[in-house]
């Protein structure tokens, strides 16, 4: 994982106080992923009341 990725999903649980679901998430690219924590943190909203993940399914 590089840096920026670390930095984004430290800041993803210092937001949400949990864990990205990185293992849901494994089809994305590092950047991908980035860019989803960012929208979700400036939106203050969650990958799964975003949308991009959903909260019923099994991974």
């Amino acid at each position: 994982m590089s840096d920026k990725l670390l930095q984004a999903l430290e800041l993803y649980e210092k937001t949400f106080d949990d864990s990205f679901p990185t293992i849901s998430m494994s089809g994305r690219t590092e950047e991908e992923m980035i860019d989803i924590i960012g929208k979700c943190v400036s939106e203050k909203k969650d990958v799964y009341d975003m949308g991009y993940l959903d909260i019923e399914a099994i991974y």
